[in-house]
């Protein structure tokens, strides 16, 4: 969401340069495109929202809004991405991304969070 800004940059063959390009051409987008934000936090206790526009983020987000230009948005995101922890949900968000959305079981059934290190 605008006021929530932009997401961590520091995942595998990305970084805070990848990012912001790959937001841009979100931004070459139609304004009036409405986008589903799969995650909010409600900042500042705002009630939780799920929808937004191209329009809205290109002129309030406040991580890369208002004509943010590139080197900014590095000098931000990698500033801020240094002082976060790891998410206290990235290794099993991970686990089931690399299965293509199934959640891993062991043998009895039970879900399971092991990474498969040598997976192709």
């Amino acid at each position: 969401m605008p006021d929530g800004g932009s997401a961590k940059a520091g995942f595998p063959d990305g970084g805070a340069g990848a990012l912001y390009d790959s937001i841009q051409r979100v931004f070459s987008l139609p304004d009036g495109m409405r986008l589903f934000v799969c995650h909010d936090y409600g900042p500042g206790s705002r009630a939780i929202a799920w929808e937004t526009t191209i329009g809205a983020q290109k002129e309030e987000n406040i991580h890369v809004g208002g004509g943010t230009s590139r080197d900014d948005f590095i000098r931000m995101r990698t500033e801020r991405d240094a002082q976060l922890s790891m998410p206290a949900l990235i290794i099993p968000s991970l686990q089931v991304n690399i299965h293509m959305g199934v959640v891993p079981r062991d043998d009895d059934g039970s879900m399971s969070r092991k990474l498969s290190l040598n997976r192709p």
